[in-house]
């Protein structure tokens, strides 16, 4: 099956051209019609090479494309992207809609999450720009650790912001925990070499212009000072074209994976995919509430391919009721906040284990 994106003045234009090109039996999979006056853009599919392929499968294949090609319209997806998916998803014999797209999304992201302890080998240093989330990120993966028996160490090179190290501690102080502060790359070397063996070592950092030569200057500094991982954190709900442009940007910091804060505010993550696919950066954690305990969680595939194509919810949406958890948070000082319908959805649904829904 052959799949092509034709761009055209209306969409007029674009049934003729897509006759011309691919025959009078292309189907179209989705449309678009660009605001202002860039036109509109068709994606078709054609069964030429498939003759052998009984109809009924033939038009199944379609729906699903038809389906996903849709839901990627409606996110923001860029066309390019969005065609290589579709593609990857025309190349088998899809069964279900959702599946199709893990598939195909497994194929062309990396997903890697960040451990719950001490686990992991090297520092994590998270990096981004200014009020993208990544104090409450680092608060997140504390208490995920402490949930989880590991020990955390908290540090903060945030010395420039007014109140940048006060947030930090506010959340520490509610975890029993202490924030090392480090206004320089000398003392975050200290700070990371007093951690206790086997202590997962979260590190906050001050949110940075990546487009600033000065900023982007000190905070390469901080990056290359000691063997830490860098994570990118990134809002999301962003602009495609300027997702990409920001997540780019910070390559000098080396960043490897992409943590994406904010999701419980958006709708559309066009701008997300764009990003990680611009930057190459693998896929980490996501934060579909603002709550501390609890509000970070681990993606894969499945999970993404139930944000971008969500079923609808075949009952009331539940409340987060597992026992084991709620000892847990009880046993720390945290409060969490009422968690609305759409945050119950995101937790309880979308991240359920893979076979659960």
């Amino acid at each position: 099956m052959r799949l092509k994106t034709i761009h055209a003045r209306s969409m007029q234009e674009a049934m003729e051209l897509v006759r011309e090109q691919m025959g009078a039996e292309a189907v179209i999979v989705a449309t678009h019609e660009d605001e202002g006056t860039r036109g509109v853009r068709v994606t078709a599919a054609s069964d030429a090479d498939d003759r052998h392929i009984p109809e009924e499968e033939r038009n199944h294949t379609f729906d699903i494309l038809q389906q996903v090609g849709n839901a990627l319209d409606d996110h923001g997806t860029p066309p390019e992207l969005a065609d290589r998916l579709l593609n990857s998803i025309a190349a088998k014999a899809p069964a279900e809609a959702h599946m199709a797209l893990a598939g195909a999304l497994d194929n062309h992201f990396r997903f890697l999450p960040l451990p719950d302890t001490g686990n992991q080998p090297r520092p994590i240093m998270l990096i981004g720009p200014p009020g993208g989330g990544k104090t409450s990120a680092v608060a997140k993966l504390a208490a995920r650790a402490i949930v989880s028996g590991g020990g955390v160490r908290l540090i903060s090179t945030d010395t420039v912001r007014a109140q940048g190290i006060e947030q930090l501690q506010s959340y520490a102080t509610r975890l029993g925990l202490e924030v090392i502060v480090a206004p320089d790359p000398l003392a975050l070397i200290e700070a990371i070499d007093c951690a206790e063996a086997r202590c997962l070592v979260l590190i906050d950092t001050t949110g940075v212009n990546p487009y600033n030569f000065d900023d982007m200057g000190r905070l390469i500094e901080f990056t290359g000072a000691a063997s830490v991982e860098t994570i990118l954190v990134l809002t999301a709900g962003r602009d495609p074209i300027e997702a990409c442009e920001i997540a780019t940007a910070y390559v000098d910091a080396n960043p490897t994976r992409m943590l994406v804060s904010s999701l419980d505010m958006v709708r559309r993550l066009g701008g997300v995919l764009a990003a990680v696919d611009a930057s190459k950066l693998a896929f980490s954690d996501v934060s579909p509430s603002p709550n501390i305990v609890n509000g970070l969680r681990p993606i894969n595939a499945v999970s993404l391919a139930r944000l971008l194509l969500p079923p609808p919810p075949s009952k009331g949406v539940q409340k987060i009721s597992d026992p084991a958890s709620e000892k847990q948070n009880s046993e720390h000082t945290l409060e969490q906040s009422e968690i609305t319908q759409d945050e119950e959805y995101l937790v309880n649904d979308i991240f359920a284990p893979t076979g659960s829904n």
